[in-house]
């Protein structure tokens, strides 16, 4: 209970029964006025109507006819809801069931209410009985004073109910407020908890914990949205990175162990000046080679987070392409590889050219190291309807598994049809980072057989989206 009381919802919904309870008092209050001052307008209009009445009999029938209509308005009304009196010039009561008239009644038209004890100066019926008469008196011509009174009884009980009514809605309306901010402060307080109990899994390493979602489709549930698309993609980060790790460990203790078996055979015994150089070659490459690693690395990090190292421009895909299609038709040839090109002339880009160059590159060398002796490898460049720019680069050597498509896309991951291969499994992985910084689609397939690589780059530059076929 402290807990809910401290909840905002809670808060606000005590803050809303306030404001609505003052809004529907007011409303109640003045329903309340309404009633009962119509009431008193119908009872004072009820005692004109009377007066009215009497006034014309006594322009008709003079003072016996008044006298004779009073007398038997008061004989016939056994219930005591009118009184009707009649004084002389001189003040003497002539007709009426008083013993005298009402002190403080000499003007015309005057209104006034007494109690039913004051007015006919008697003790009260029942103890605590208070009943009340509206009286008007009204002054007629030769002196004479008439009174009308009609008891106000009904209304005063009309008055007491309908106050009572008003009260009791106004306390539900509170308590039910009251009610409804428990509700809701409870409702949030449980959400809120189970969102704590999540969070405090996570933050003891179940990564695979996720906030709940209920069918609500809420506010609560769009932030509950959110936060695990965001915990889904720190899990695949926190992976990603463990993974990375293990690979960067496996992948480059066999470099260094080697290059450190390499240095510790030289120095066990004298060698030649010819000797050492070689040594020191060999070395320097396994240096190269672990430096091309990392800096591959470095580089896929970098366009991952979008850094612009050498700055977006606009340059020509076609002479690109024509270049490298130069360079590796050359390289196709001596591996006794068919190499054919369709490059698409005017097509330009607007991005990096050494990234786009880096990426291109990265997809004909495995393609150029997988294809098999008298293989072909096709490499084209053409502009869709839409504008978009698409580069495809084919072979009909082993190809991927449609299971492994997403998963070579990945830092340090090889085959094991290609363990046997040079190579770091940065490749496809680069690739992935560079169409990624541009905005481009980078979709692998099957070649029926080999693999089909196709890097789509729209007019306008999205994120990246990453589909295996």
């Amino acid at each position: 209970m402290p807990r809910l009381l401290r909840t905002t919802a809670f808060r606000l919904s005590l803050l809303y029964a306030a404001v609505f309870s003052l809004i529907a008092s007011a409303a109640l209050g003045f329903v309340f006025w309404s009633t009962i001052s119509h009431i008193d307008e119908q009872i004072d209009a009820r005692l004109r109507l009377e007066t009215d009445v009497l006034m014309q009999l006594f322009r008709s029938r003079e003072l016996p006819g008044l006298l004779e209509t009073i007398q038997t308005r008061n004989r016939a009304d056994n219930a005591g809801t009118f009184v009707y009196l009649l004084s002389g010039p001189d003040r003497d009561l002539l007709a009426g069931p008083l013993t005298s008239w009402p002190t403080d009644l000499d003007a015309s038209r005057t209104y006034a209410t007494f109690t039913r004890e004051q007015l006919f100066e008697v003790q009260p019926r029942s103890k605590g009985h208070d009943e009340l008469i509206r009286v008007l008196v009204t002054q007629l011509p030769g002196g004479y004073r008439m009174l009308v009174g009609h008891s106000v009884e009904d209304a005063k009980r009309l008055q007491s109910h309908t106050l009572t009514i008003v009260a009791v809605a106004i306390a539900g309306i509170v308590g039910f407020a009251l009610l409804g901010g428990a509700l809701m402060g409870w409702d949030v307080l449980r959400r809120i908890d189970a969102v704590n109990r999540a969070a405090g899994e996570i933050v003891h390493g179940d990564l695979t914990r996720r906030l709940p979602i209920s069918r609500r489709n809420d506010e609560f549930d769009a932030l509950a949205l959110r936060l695990n698309i965001m915990l889904e993609r720190i899990e695949k980060l926190l992976v990603g990175m463990r993974q990375v790790t293990d690979h960067v460990a496996h992948d480059l203790r066999k470099p260094l162990n080697r290059l450190r078996s390499r240095l510790e055979v030289t120095l066990l015994e004298a060698r030649n000046e010819d000797e050492y150089r070689e040594v020191m070659e060999d070395a320097i490459a396994d240096a190269d080679d672990l430096i091309g690693t990392f800096n591959a690395l470095l580089s896929i990090a970098q366009m991952e987070a979008d850094v612009d190292r050498d700055g977006r421009t606009q340059f020509s895909a076609s002479a690109l392409c024509e270049d490298l299609a130069e360079l590796y038709a050359a390289a196709a040839e001596d591996k006794h590889i068919t190499f054919r090109s369709d490059i698409q002339s005017a097509i330009t880009l607007n991005g990096v050219r050494g990234l786009v160059a880096q990426a291109f590159s990265n997809l004909l060398d495995n393609a150029l190291k997988y294809a098999p002796t008298d293989g072909t490898i096709e490499f084209a460049l053409r502009q869709d309807n839409d504008g978009a720019v698409v580069a495809t680069v084919a072979d009909n050597g082993p190809g991927i598994a449609a299971e492994d498509r997403e998963r070579v896309l990945e830092r340090f991951v090889r085959l094991e049809a290609a363990r046997s291969t040079p190579g770091n499994g940065l490749g496809l992985s680069l690739v992935k980072a560079v169409t990624g910084l541009h905005g481009a689609q980078l979709v692998l397939r099957d070649n029926h057989p080999g693999l089909y690589v196709e890097v789509r780059f729209p007019n306008n530059l999205p994120r990246l989206t990453v589909s295996p076929a």
